[in-house]
């Protein structure tokens, strides 16, 4: 643009003073001439690039989404294509279901086996307990036969022999009642397995289930915002390895411009500052934005932790910073691309109106060269 104007300057000059001769080219014109460039000159370089810093090197930029399935195998259905508009929520591909769908009725049986195991070890509880309460039974029985007894042994009206077969049966009936409460003990334990409330096996096959389960409803992979598919690739029959990425899907929920400012005209710029985009793709047309975000950071300055000394060749420190902006008046008439590249003149606060109205002036001369690469 600079140059295009030195140009027509130059000519404008020569017409002037030397083809038309409309005025002298005496010293005090040669002194303005030279006075209202040199002054131009130095209003761009102190002043504009100052206040209202510019931006050629400046795209669109949006979130992307490597979109990958939980699981790998045969891909069943595509249900996009490439660059179609698609809403949040709406498939994208389909995997093959029927090796999970097989799961899920496996472990639907097996969790039908399962409570069916619960109820055993709830029937197993309740015999093991009904023979405690027996032994406990025979138990009292033989202590009240052998006090019987024993009474008769003082009166000398039952033989020794006889209270020693009881006492041995008051034995065997309390040992029978330790190996009944033993088993009633283990019948317990083994009913009272619970994960939160519900019993261990019938837990771990609904885990397995739940697991099969959310695997067969992600055979289809839906897309995670509104947005559209840029390459498509992807073909029913297609065979994919685990959770490996197919497709990249652009959000268009979400956009934004990232321009890369020189530093030496950055000290001014702050958040919420005014500006003005110019897409290379729509000639003639500026876009009004704000600053959103400022990144005070540039990787060719960063360290890398290692065990070498640094040297001159390590970091390269760069000359640019990045500005985020925002679009306050998007047009549907001329919607934003991905990767569209800009150009950017940022306002600062407090700037002159005359200095903000030259840089209008300039990014507006810029977008309309546009034209020159569309002449058709």
């Amino acid at each position: 643009m600079e140059l295009l104007l030195t140009i027509a300057y130059y000519f404008l000059v020569r017409l002037v003073f030397i083809d038309y001769k409309l005025l002298p080219f005496n010293l005090f014109w040669k002194f303005m001439v030279c006075g209202l460039y040199v002054s131009a000159a130095l209003t761009e370089i102190l002043l504009l690039g100052q206040y209202t810093p510019y931006s050629k090197y400046a795209f669109v930029q949006s979130y992307v989404v490597q979109m990958a399935p939980e699981y790998g195998g045969y891909v069943k259905d595509v249900y996009v294509q490439a660059n179609e508009p698609v809403k949040k929520g709406d498939p994208l591909f389909q995997m093959d279901p029927e090796p999970w769908a097989d799961r899920v009725r496996e472990h639907q049986a097996q969790l039908a086996l399962a409570h069916s195991s619960v109820a055993t070890l709830k029937a197993q509880l309740a015999e093991a307990t009904a023979r405690v309460t027996q032994s406990e039974g025979q138990l009292t029985l033989a202590q009240e036969k052998l006090a019987e007894l024993s009474e008769a042994q003082k009166k000398n009206a039952v033989s020794l022999i006889r209270i020693q077969q009881e006492e041995q049966g008051v034995k065997n009936a309390q040992a029978q009642l330790s190996v009944d409460r033993a088993a009633q003990q283990a019948a317990q334990i083994a009913y009272d397995a619970k994960v939160d409330g519900i019993h261990a096996q019938v837990a771990e096959i609904e885990a397995k289930l739940a697991t099969a389960q959310y695997n067969l409803d992600h055979t289809i992979i839906r897309a995670p915002s509104d947005g559209y598919v840029p390459n498509m690739q992807l073909y029913p029959g297609s065979f994919i390895r685990l959770k490996e990425p197919v497709m990249p899907f652009v959000s268009t929920e979400e956009q934004w411009v990232l321009g890369g400012f020189d530093q030496r005209g950055m000290q001014h710029v702050q958040v919420g500052d005014k500006a003005e985009i110019a897409f290379e793709m729509y000639p003639g047309h500026v876009f009004q934005a704000e600053v959103v975000s400022i990144a005070w950071a540039n990787s060719g300055a960063q360290g890398m932790p290692s065990g070498v000394l640094p040297n001159e060749n390590m970091n390269h420190p760069s000359m640019y910073f990045v500005i985020r902006l925002k679009l306050t008046d998007e047009n549907p008439d001329y919607p934003v691309r991905f990767g569209a590249s800009a150009l950017i003149a940022v306002h600062t606060k407090g700037t002159a109106d005359a200095l903000v109205f030259l840089r209008q002036i300039e990014i507006r001369s810029e977008s309309y060269l546009n034209y020159l690469f569309n002449p058709f």
